[in-house]
């Protein structure tokens, strides 16, 4: 965990395409994950903006070249750590009954395990960091370790956003 926020730390500086990818490859290799995403949250906590993929995901689009906005009314799975406000673990994605799973789009990576965390400032949603298809379950821990990657990245990119 300690190497994550150091190697968060020395691309604090550079351009927020790098800082993104950095946050997707740390929380990847922490959480032993193959895919991961980051969003932002706008003040009203009910959009979503899409910032970053990992390169898995879609193709070998790493870094969004435009975000994506998203209503979070709209989302799947993946919003439910804003509607939530709490780390969201579905570690059997196919067999999931949660009433908003809404599943993912054509020529998405299949998802077999999925986690995902606020990021808090002020008590408000921030931002969402979340990962996928670690080879086996996501547990308590992994959600603290995600909770830490989350935080240090809302505190680097934040002015950058």
């Amino acid at each position: 965990m300690k190497e994550a926020i150091e190697n968060l730390q020395k691309v604090k500086n550079r351009l927020t395409y790098q800082i993104l990818d950095t946050i997707l490859q740390e929380s990847e290799r922490v959480l032993n994950s193959d895919i991961s995403y980051f969003a932002t949250m706008n003040p009203e906590e009910n959009v979503l903006t899409m910032r970053g993929w990992s390169k898995t995901v879609m193709g070998d689009c790493s870094i969004i070249a435009k975000p994506i906005v998203y209503k979070l009314e709209e989302t799947g799975l993946w919003g439910d750590a804003v509607r939530e406000r709490k780390a969201v673990i579905t570690n059997d994605y196919q067999n999931s009954t949660k009433p908003t799973k809404k599943g993912y789009p054509e020529g998405h990576v299949h998802v077999v395990r999925h986690m995902n965390i606020p990021v808090f400032e002020n008590n408000k949603v921030v931002a969402v960091l979340g990962v996928g298809n670690k080879a086996s379950d996501y547990t308590d821990a992994d959600a603290n370790n995600l909770i830490q990657i989350g935080n240090e990245a809302w505190s680097i990119i934040k002015s950058k956003i």
